[in-house]
């Protein structure tokens, strides 16, 4: 470690001498939280600014490796090593990692000081809200009064020449004119002479180091440690590092701001849960949050965990703002790349410089605005330059892309220089001739931020595979080429690692919208409630995490005119004048212009018998927990977590009593009774007592499929007459013996429990003891051994007594269509209303009463028919109740049943557009008709699970590697598949039905249906189980058939080439003249995030390639968390967590196709969803 800059003294204070209440509170201290603790003190208002991270000077970062080690911290999902203040945090996500910094200054310590404004085009873009697109001079405000403190320059021409830039001017030539009309010298905020600058502070002219990504030790960074947070302290904002907040709670009562967080002392942080479960706080009026993009949304989805009311669209729209990373290694041209530490290396011929210091900007040149991107050079820091040569020396092995046709000249150059830099180092040979890539463009913001086991979580999928990115690879592999270097891509995009991307540039997850259902924050940057247009009036994002979309440049400078916007209208809204005058002299560290008194706060430390029984059992448990009265969700993990903040614990003392083993084990509802008291200090200060408490043993929940409930049922009293009713249960589903015997005894409580049979005799004791052991073992191995019990077949007789959900519904109208081939289809409508018409269209071997079905609560039908729609479902050739289905047919053939049926419902409506809901196989031929001109008419799609690119999940691809379809076709002379089956099939279907007991699955996806297995070897797995109830999956056969295999086949070629393709193979649909002309409307896609049918990359190409070619306004993509591929339609809670997406986008584009066609626009609000699960 550096020492010690003696020129800086500490500006922060010890966290004890933090107040109780602050008029403003700012959370982080990068671009956003920087500017907001500056704008706020000169408004005069008092403000503390709280960082996770440690106050270091330039003088005081790491320059060896050593020594960077030991400040590196990592998270992901699963765990979180380092020091938490370490300076560099690497986020390890699924397909997207981030490099972020944590110290006072936040990334702006580390990054690589580019300072460019947005395309103007950005701001026309539809995912900004109107004040936005209409408001550009708040936004030039922003950026000049950013541009004012942060103070960027270009590298001065009368500076030293630097190899590296001279050698990307020389690349941009070699692409060729367009590249080199666009190379330039980019502002960078880097000071080149001694100076003070804007907020008083004295700056060093830059030495030019390239150390820029581990920190500057010279003084010439332009971060926010040298402008912004100094202006800030000497303005009066009080600053306490080595904070780390956990989440933020609105006080209704007060109608202030709770901000808990943990202080990240060494000593406290060695009690590691003590220290988790018992956080600090300090109350706020208004609060800035600036935490950085990844910071901020992790704060804000566990304060939303805990009870803060905010919008579902919290941590979605995330992304990596398009970086890529590359290297050129062993060019022709002298690079300089390696940083050079405090002073330039002897012996080198020039120095480093900048971590950037040239672009190629390709923006302007892009016809679609999300084309465009940017090209940097760049330079790794000195303390990794080992670690680097080792990389490029097996990367160009493993991964590069060599250069051909080289004379023996060059070759034996390249070859030299290897050996140079293996004897002489990172500074000569091939190192030496390494030139560092960066690239800015677009992605599709489709990343999602969540918490996992209270971590955040970063989930990214299919971005590295994007045509994008293998584009601009190729233009980096191009660029290294031509001047005869090997082209290296970044070490995590690589086919072994799942074309994973890393950034140093996250933004989204808090995205302003015009209301809560299309952002998290307004255009002021204030939080909103819910899914309306009310907002948290004392609430404000102010960093990376509110902009919506990726912006094909580095974002720190937009960051900041936003930071500057936000403040401005925060003190507008409230009558606030922000002093915006520069500072005149240079900053007395030991004087401010302006201090409060100092008084350190107080911190306050936080602290039977058995009835004999003839033949039963009794057990008494003790049973140690938490209890909230926060968290009035079903999400016990987060209720137990704020009870533990809160240390509130509770405690049982229960008996448990079946006065006959028989009757426990027996009884329908395998209920005991229990009595005993609990201790809640949360609730009383007394015990309170046990009154009629009922325990039952593994009750069927016929919400979830094979899966048994363990109930507590408790009337609690308290001695001042209160009642309470307390509810618990232990849920035990299909699994390994570890999680059902977890499952079995786990109830978020610690539990120490007796047992003992009762009875007059030994012999009566052991016969209880045997019964329940018995029942209970036989239960839990049941869940356990699923595999290997008897299977279940479909009922061959009317199941009489089988639930059915009836609802009232419209007379049922029934056509006959007819194709273009003579192939004759059923149609029926159900008229709700004055809506639509919408087109309902099933998948393979399906009929339409995958939408109808009475087995559920809640159809999918009767929730468009409660929202006034015109339905209509089509039984196509594939349908088990269409005799055509007998039959042999490609998927071309079924493009032409839907062109019949879109065209009868225009006919019987007399509309000119139609909505269609397409599912699986019924969407893929929807899109093929939709491409080839067959399907006219349709105004609004919707495509459940596959679009244009049928990209197989693993299994289904190992299946199409295994020839599973030849074998059964050619080998054993089948011509379809039927997944229903019977006890009495014949003796293929026996072995098949047998073997498929071993069908891989996904984790706790078991079950004993014969029908499910088949199901699952012909298509993949269909839905998560738990996401069914019992009905559902029991009875699938009333709406599953057989499939012929020509369609199967034809389905097979499609996903061997990833695209729809017609029977012969040719792609005569997907071409960008199809898309733009036949594909230019409302679309929106839908793909369950566990889908194990279709890889989720099947619809994010097809969102990507649509977006790309008629751009972004008409497409919508949701993926539905933790849900499957028919779960989607058939889940229990589908009425809360999918339908409503799709009726969202049905009702926000009524007005442009349909009866309500040329209408204005309504919009939609989930307010205005008034179905009910009553």
């Amino acid at each position: 470690m550096a020492e010690e800059h003696s020129e800086y003294p500490r500006i922060s204070l010890p966290v004890p001498q933090m107040r109780s209440h602050y008029d403003v509170v700012v959370i982080g201290s990068g671009y956003g939280g920087a500017i907001a603790a500056s704008r706020m003190s000169r408004a005069g208002k008092r403000v503390a600014l709280l960082e996770k991270g440690k106050e270091r000077w330039p003088g005081e970062f790491p320059t060896k490796l050593r020594d960077c080690l030991k400040e590196v911290q990592y998270s992901s999902p699963k765990i979180h090593t380092g020091n938490k203040t370490g300076l560099y945090q690497f986020y390890n996500g699924s397909n997207q990692d981030a490099v972020v910094a944590c110290g006072l200054g936040g990334t702006s310590l580390i990054n690589a000081n580019v300072a460019l404004e947005a395309d103007d085009r950005v701001w026309q873009m539809s995912v900004w809200p109107n004040e936005i697109r209409n408001d550009q001079e708040s936004l030039k405000r922003g950026y000049e009064r950013a541009r004012e403190m942060l103070q960027p320059v270009s590298y001065p021409s009368n500076f030293p020449e630097l190899p590296k830039l001279k050698t990307l001017e020389e690349q941009a030539r070699l692409l060729g004119d367009k590249y080199h009309k666009n190379f330039s010298r980019p502002p960078i905020t880097v000071t080149f002479e001694n100076r003070v600058n804007a907020a008083g502070v004295r700056q060093q002219a830059s030495t030019l180091t390239g150390n820029d990504c581990t920190g500057i030790n010279d003084g010439s960074k332009n971060s926010t440690l040298m402008n912004y947070i100094p202006d800030a302290w000497n303005h009066g904002c009080e600053i306490f590092c080595e904070c780390s907040v956990q989440r933020i709670k609105k006080c209704d009562k007060t109608n202030r701001y709770i901000i808990f967080y943990e202080w990240l002392d060494d000593n406290r942080t060695k009690f590691k849960e003590e220290s988790r479960f018992c956080p600090y706080f300090v109350i706020a009026d208004v609060v800035f949050l600036g935490a950085g993009t990844l910071g901020s949304n992790e704060i804000l989805l566990r304060s939303r965990s805990y009870g803060l009311k905010v919008g579902d669209r919290l941590g979605k729209g995330f992304s990596g703002n398009g970086d890529i990373l590359g290297f050129g290694y062993n060019m022709d041209n002298f690079v300089n790349g390696v940083g050079s530490g405090d002073r330039v290396a002897s012996g080198l011929d020039a120095p480093v410089g900048p971590c950037i210091t040239g672009i190629i900007d390709m923006r302007r040149d892009a016809e679609n605005v999300l084309k465009g991107y940017v090209i940097e050079e760049g330079a790794i820091p000195l303390a990794v330059g080992k670690a680097f040569q080792i990389f490029l020396k097996s990367g160009s092995t493993l991964v590069g892309s060599k250069p051909k046709n080289l004379t023996y000249s060059q070759s034996f150059n390249r070859r030299w220089r290897q050996i140079r830099s293996a004897i002489g180092g990172f500074y000569t040979g091939a190192i030496s001739h390494t030139q560092t890539y960066l690239i800015m463009s677009h992605d599709d913001n489709t990343g999602q931020l969540e918490l996992v086991n209270d971590r955040l979580n970063m989930e990214y999928k299919g971005v590295g595979t994007s045509d994008t990115v293998m584009e601009l690879n190729k233009v980096l592999e191009d660029a290294t080429t031509l001047v005869n270097g090997t082209y290296i891509p970044s070490p995590l995009w690589s086919k072994f690692l799942g074309r994973g991307m890393v950034t140093v540039h996250p933004i989204g997850g808090c995205g302003m919208g015009k209301d809560g259902n299309s952002g998290v924050v307004n255009h002021k940057g204030q939080v909103f409630i819910g899914e309306g247009n009310d907002v948290h009036e004392g609430l404000y994002v102010c960093d990376g995490a509110v902009i919506p979309t990726a912006l094909g440049v580095n974002p720190f400078f937009t960051i900041s005119a936003f930071s500057e916007r936000i403040c401005e209208y925060a003190a507008k809204d409230r009558g606030w004048t922000i002093d915006y005058d520069l500072v005149n002299k240079p900053i007395d560290f030991n004087h401010p212009l302006k201090s409060y008194e100092q008084n350190e706060r107080d911190l306050i430390k936080r602290q039977r018998k058995c009835h004999e029984l003839d033949g039963g059992i009794c057990f008494t448990e003790v049973m140690k927990g938490y209890f909230s009265t926060e968290i009035l969700s079903t999400d016990y993990a987060t209720a137990e977590l704020q009870a533990r903040s809160a240390n509130s614990t509770m405690q049982f003392l229960l008996t448990v009593i079946a006065y006959s083993a028989e009757t426990i084990v027996d009884m329908d509802d395998h209920s005991a009774l229990i009595t005993g008291t609990v201790s809640c200090r949360a609730l009383s200060p007394d015990p309170l007592l046990v009154t009629r408490g009922k325990f039952r043993l593994f009750i069927p929940d016929t919400d979830k499929v094979d899966s048994n409930r363990m109930m507590y049922n408790l009337n609690l009293c308290a001695t001042d007459g209160t009642k309470y009713r307390f509810k618990g249960h232990k849920l035990v589903e299909n699994g390994k013996l570890r999680d059902a015997w977890e499952q079995s005894t786990n109830l978020y409580v610690t539990q120490m429990t007796t047992f003992k049979a009762t009875g007059p005799t030994f012999v009566s004791r052991i016969r209880a003891m045997f019964t329940f052991n018995d029942f209970f073992a036989t239960t839990v191995l049941r869940h356990v051994f699923s595999r290997f019990l008897p299977l279940e077949y479909p009922s061959r007789t009317f199941p009489i007594a089988k639930p059915f959900y009836h609802q009232s519904r419209p007379k049922k109208d029934v056509w006959e269509i007819n194709a273009e081939d003579g192939v004759k289809s059923t149609m029926v409508r159900y008229q709700g209303g004055r809506k639509g018409p919408l087109l309902l269209i099933h998948g393979a071997a399906m009929t339409h009463e995958m939408w109808s079905t009475n087995l559920i609560k809640n159809s999918f039908l009767d929730y468009l028919l409660g929202h006034g729609y015109d339905v209509f479902l089509v039984d196509h050739r594939l349908s088990p109740k269409n005799s055509a289905s007998k039959e042999q047919h490609t998927l071309d053939g079924i493009r032409l049943d839907l062109a019949a049926a879109v065209s009868k419902v225009r006919e019987a409506t007399g509309v000119e557009k139609i909505g269609v809901i397409a599912h699986c196989v019924g969407s893929i031929s929807t899109f093929m008709g939709l491409l080839d001109g067959k399907i006219e008419g349709v105004g609004c799609l919707i495509g459940s699970q596959v679009a244009m690119h049928p990209i197989l999940s693993f299994w289904n691809s190992v299946k199409l590697h295994l020839q599973i379809l030849p074998l059964w076709r050619h080998i054993l002379r089948q011509t379809t598949f039927d997944v229903r089956t019977s006890p009495d099939t014949n003796l293929l279907n026996k072995v098949v039905n047998q073997l498929l007991r071993f069908y891989p699955v996904p984790r706790n996806q078991t079950c004993r249906s014969a029908l499910c297995h088949r199901a699952s070897l012909c298509y993949g797995t269909l839905y998560q189980h738990e996401n069914l109830n019992q009905q559902v999956h029991d009875h699938q056969h009333e709406f599953f058939g057989n499939v012929n295999l020509t369609t199967m086949q034809h389905l097979n070629n499609m996903g061997q080439k990833k695209m729809i393709l017609d029977y012969q193979g040719q792609n005569v649909y997907i071409t960008k003249e199809n898309i733009s002309n036949r594909l230019n409307f409302p679309i929106c896609l839908i793909h369950g995030e566990l889908n194990s049918v279709f890889d989720l990359t099947a619809t994010k190409k097809s969102y990507d390639m649509l977006r790309t070619t008629n751009g972004i306004d008409n497409y919508t993509y949701y993926e539905i968390d933790k849900y499957g591929h028919l779960d989607c339609w058939w889940g229990t809670n589908a009425i809360t967590d999918v339908f409503p997406k799709a009726l969202r986008h049905l009702e926000e584009t009524q007005h442009l196709w349909g009866y309500h066609a040329g209408q204005p626009k309504k919009g939609f609000h989930p307010s205005n969803d008034t179905s009910s699960d009553d």
